[in-house]
């Protein structure tokens, strides 16, 4: 029977530690936990202005990495979504302004600074103080973001967290599975959320044993 304990727990890692569960079971839950749990990033931005000395593609893919935190009850996956929108809806996007500009001093533009078209959603920079760029004086920025969901297995900006698995010290059966979770999730949640998806894949490959073998 398969025995488990949370060892270890705080608002960014999750240690639990596993017993009688097959090494590839495991291991699958623990790559999952990485790659396919669903978390929000910007995935498209539309530049209207940019005067500063970055280019434009560099500046959307430094936006691009900042994590978010991921309200996934609310929201789905854009190919999931029935609005049929190439900008999607409330169901499937979260949208973002961003407006800055350095006057006569050279100013740090902020992840603070990214303003919601919602001001009362959850869907926010994991942090307010991450720099996206500096303005020199004159210079000017102005664009609009689209928050959506995805997993790491579309993009590494969307992975969830970092887990590794590894045997217990000197008890035989016995596995610890870490979770650190990169800020768009709780670790709990994580974990809840990678066994949820390795449990719909089992249930979709026994459909299909049964439907081949007439079952």
């Amino acid at each position: 029977m398969v025995d488990l304990k949370i060892v270890e727990e705080d608002e960014k890692s999750l240690k639990v530690e596993i017993r009688d569960l097959h090494l590839s079971i495991a291991n699958a839950i623990r790559r999952l936990a990485i790659s396919e749990v669903p978390t929000m990033a910007v995935e498209e931005i539309l530049i209207i202005e940019n005067t500063s000395a970055m280019p434009n593609e560099v500046l959307a893919h430094r936006i691009s990495l900042i994590p978010f935190i991921s309200d996934i009850d609310r929201y789905v996956q854009p190919e999931e979504c029935t609005c049929g929108s190439k900008l999607g809806c409330d169901r499937c996007v979260v949208r973002y302004v961003l407006r800055a500009e350095a006057k006569d001093e050279p100013i740090t533009v902020y992840s603070r600074d990214l303003i919601p078209e919602d001001p009362n959603t959850i869907v926010k920079p994991v942090s307010p103080n991450i720099p996206i760029i500096k303005l020199a004086p004159k210079q000017r920025i102005e664009m609009e973001l689209y928050v959506r969901v995805g997993t790491g297995k579309k993009h590494a900006k969307w992975q969830a967290s970092i887990a590794t698995l590894y045997d217990k010290d000197g008890e035989p059966g016995k596995k610890i599975l870490f979770i650190e979770s990169i800020g768009f999730l709780p670790p709990r949640r994580i974990l809840l959320e990678a066994v949820k998806i390795f449990k719909k894949k089992i249930e979709e490959l026994k459909e299909k044993i049964m439907g081949e073998l007439g079952g």
